[in-house]
């Protein structure tokens, strides 16, 4: 090749890739950071296995940090029967009943207790029920000492019940008053979703983070019936402002990661669907609202879908693993005496995989490892809260991709004429 042949080739062969594959992304890892064991500890304890934790990203995200905002709907039908009572869950905390039966319930359409309206509905077994637990359940996995959260919820208006903390205690306070006042209302969905975008950009009460990963998790039982629709019924109006929100929320650069509870949500998924796909989230369906439990925390905002822990050493996976939506994982690795190597590998949404390894000792000792006990008892309570659910998360996920096809042809259809106690 002669000099100039050459030159040329050194200048358009780059900028050809540049145009071949769009930001850059064939060259885009996963960022794996092993924050525990240290590289080079030597650990000596009963058990022989060691809990590995850290944090895992996409080049795309360039920051550990991850502000969520749960905008959940507490409209009149989230009284509606969930599929499962949740009356012994440790994570519902709720009022006292004031009928005095023993049995918490509520007035499906009365704005709280002791109202007027329609019967009354077992406050443990609804919508709202599965909100809040599976709310709380993804709290009790994220990492507060990097990800804030926040929460707003929707139904004759939005409310801001807590701006962005690294508090989740506060979070799981403002839970419990969900609970004490009930669901009421119509769907003011755009209210939500407005809000939500001013707290993320700091223009409320949140301090804004510009290195923060930034998402919205949406969760519905219905479709928009306000303000247009009064909150009786559905207008093309109400749908289109709620899809304008999201479509602003994705230029903000806020995704939507919408779940849809219940049949009455499927029935007119339109502003569900236009919702995720505008802001650049995720769209879920969830038939039966209780399954909620099992869905939450499968959407990662970091962009990671895997990860897999290994002792390279002997060749066993972890035991364990437990990957967050926020890209925090711990993963349980059998040791063997002596020199460990330990490699993690995440693999991104597109397919691409990046990973860390490090080495540690391990001698058994007589003392045992308090946070592998912590890890494990909070594993089995998160088993147990999905085994009450009486279905497995294959069968969970399967039912889920089944009626995502579905909501995709149902998004085009004309809206359903309804009228009656505000939904």
């Amino acid at each position: 090749m002669s000099r100039r042949g050459r030159r040329n080739f050194l200048i358009w062969f780059p900028l050809s890739w540049l145009f071949l594959c769009p930001h850059g992304s064939w060259a885009v890892e996963p960022s794996v950071q092993i924050h525990s064991p240290k590289d080079g500890s030597r650990i000596v304890q009963d058990q022989n296995s060691v809990l590995v934790s850290g944090k895992v990203s996409t080049q795309g995200a360039r920051t550990p940090n991850v502000d969520i905002f749960f905008v959940v709907d507490v409209s009149g039908s989230t009284a509606h029967y969930a599929g499962v009572d949740f009356g012994d869950s440790a994570d519902l905390s709720l009022p006292a009943d004031p009928s005095g039966s023993g049995r918490p319930q509520i007035r499906i359409f009365g704005g709280g207790f002791g109202m007027g309206g329609p019967p009354i509905r077992n406050l443990r077994n609804s919508i709202l029920a599965a909100e809040v637990v599976a709310t709380r359940r993804l709290l009790s996995q994220l990492n507060p000492q990097i990800t804030r959260v926040g929460l707003i919820t929707f139904g004759e208006e939005a409310r801001l019940l807590q701006p962005l903390t690294h508090d989740f205690q506060q979070v799981k306070q403002a839970l419990e008053g969900i609970l004490m006042a009930g669901p009421y209302g119509g769907t003011n969905m755009v209210a939500g979703i407005r809000l939500a975008i001013k707290e993320l950009a700091g223009l409320g009460l949140s301090e804004r983070r510009d290195d923060a990963v930034r998402v919205q998790f949406l969760l519905t039982d219905g479709f928009p019936t306000l303000p247009i629709g009064g909150g009786k019924r559905v207008t093309p109006e109400d749908t289109n402002l709620a899809v304008n929100a999201a479509r602003i929320s994705g230029k903000a650069g806020i995704k939507v990661h919408v779940f849809a509870l219940g049949e009455e949500a499927l029935s007119y998924p339109a502003a569900a669907v236009g919702i995720a796909k505008e802001s650049g989230g995720i769209f879920t369906p969830v038939a039966r609202a209780a399954d909620i439990l099992s869905v939450l925390e499968n959407v990662s905002v970091v962009g990671v879908d895997f990860v897999e822990a290994v002792n390279l050493t002997t060749g066993q996976k972890a035991s364990h693993l437990r990957l967050a939506a926020d890209g925090f994982f711990s993963a349980v690795l059998p040791m063997a005496d002596g020199l460990n190597r330990i490699q993690v590998l995440a693999r991104a949404s597109d397919g691409v995989s990046g990973r860390d390894s490090i080495s540690v000792y391990y001698d058994r000792g007589d003392q045992r490892s308090l946070e592998l006990e912590v890890f494990f008892e909070k594993e089995k309570s998160l088993r147990l809260e999905v085994e009450r659910l009486g279905k497995g998360k294959e069968e969970i996920q399967k039912e889920i991709e089944r009626r995502r096809e579905d909501s995709l042809r149902r998004s085009q259809e004309p809206p359903p004429k309804s009228e009656g106690p505000p939904r």
